[in-house]
């Protein structure tokens, strides 16, 4: 196993570069749907990237957790004294890792949260403290805490975390350099250290997946092969990965559209095959699709969710519009899909632009409007996939 590259680097195959920092979509004049409520994922996770009872936490190690952790104590301080609470939570949490549940840095990172104005998230870390620790005072303290941070009214918006990639890369090459040297022990607290720190970087899941594998975690092995699949379901690494979990806990997608898609992504990653593509092997969990056209300027959204053992389909249905208001010149706004009622001008850019096709098959609104804004109609059409239609007045 090669001591260097990044955190995508593959164990045995081939290496693939890190992914961006945050994913970007193309721009569109359509808008996406309003994402639900997040479902727990790799950032959340990432706050509690080695729960309490984690092999991470009883493994032996080489060298100690101190010295393998101590890189993190300044930049951890510095973090918190310039009030940086999302940063500090990320040095904070690898911190945990590798020194345990019931460290002086649990109770710090307790204290970030809160400060952060998350209590529910500080109150979780000082009930693994109090679990932890043998510290009679500290323990008596933290449960005070618990109390008082109870009483706390949660907010409501969802706290974003920095995902420190350089920092979590500099973990991946030791992480690598461990394993390479059969010191499994150090190598899971290592990448342990690196998730906590930049979960962004999919390579650290599967690592972990080997590692836990080498220690003979099999469970463990399967969670985290899983996630990476998840992560990067078409990677140049996923079919390597997708050899060593069981046919079981994949399920199987389909993916379609009624129009050509210039671009179509599953989970921010391109897909390599051609529409219709059938019969991906997917692990299970919950995947958005995105088809992508600059020429109709649209981007269409789909979510799935794919079961173990279960088949499945996500189809992009989407339709053209031509605009053909003349004497006088018009301009279309088109209800969108996604949102009942609210209205997106289509623009004068081009003639012909897509149009998201409701689930339902409902008609949406369409208002037909001149330059001048004197004459003006409103229609209700019903498009159907795949087709082309003309609006004249």
């Amino acid at each position: 196993m090669p001591a260097g590259g990044s955190p995508d680097a593959a164990p045995t195959v081939v290496a693939e570069a890190p992914p961006p920092d945050k994913e970007k979509a193309p721009d569109a004049k359509k808008e996406p749907p309003a994402d639900p409520k997040p479902a727990p994922g790799k950032d959340d996770a990432a706050k509690d990237a080695a729960p309490s009872g984690d092999l991470v936490h009883t493994v032996a190690t080489t060298k100690s957790r101190a010295d393998m952790s101590a890189s993190l104590v300044k930049p951890a301080a510095a973090a918190a004294e310039k009030r940086e609470f999302g940063k500090a939570i990320r040095y904070y949490n690898a911190l945990v890792v590798a020194r345990g549940p019931g460290s002086p840095e649990a109770q710090k990172l307790a204290e970030m949260w809160a400060l952060a104005g998350q209590p529910q998230e500080a109150i979780e870390v000082l009930r693994r403290f109090v679990a932890a620790s043998s510290d009679e005072a500290a323990v008596k303290q933290a449960t005070k805490d618990i109390t008082n941070l109870g009483k706390i009214q949660v907010r409501a918006d969802r706290f974003q975390l920095p995902s420190l990639d350089k920092e979590g890369t500099k973990l991946f090459k030791l992480g690598r350099a461990a394993h390479k040297k059969k010191k499994w022990g150090d190598a899971l607290v290592y990448f342990h250290m690196g998730l906590a720190l930049a979960p962004d970087l999919p390579g650290f899941l599967r690592e972990l997946g080997g590692t836990y594998d080498k220690l003979g975690a099999k469970d463990k092995k399967l969670e985290f092969y899983l996630g990476y699949l998840r992560s990067r379901p078409f990677g140049k690494n996923a079919d390597e990965i997708r050899k060593q979990v069981p046919k079981t806990s994949l399920g199987s997608l389909t993916v379609t559209s009624s129009k050509d898609c210039e671009l179509v992504l599953i989970n921010a990653q391109p897909l390599t095959k051609k529409l219709p593509a059938k019969d991906l092997k997917l692990a299970a969990g919950e995947y958005k699709g995105m088809c992508i056209s600059s020429k109709y300027e649209i981007i269409v959204f789909e979510r799935v969710t794919v079961q173990a053992g279960g088949t499945h389909s996500l189809d992009f249905r989407w339709a053209i519009i031509v605009n053909e208001l003349k004497d006088p010149m018009g301009r279309l706004s088109v209800e969108s899909a996604y949102d009942k009622g609210t209205m997106m001008d289509l623009g004068i850019t081009s003639p012909e632009l897509g149009v998201v096709v409701p689930d339902d098959g409902r008609a949406l609104k369409v208002i037909l409007k001149d330059d001048s804004g004197t004459r003006t109609e409103e229609r209700y059409i019903k498009f159907t996939p795949g087709e082309k239609q003309t609006i004249k007045w």
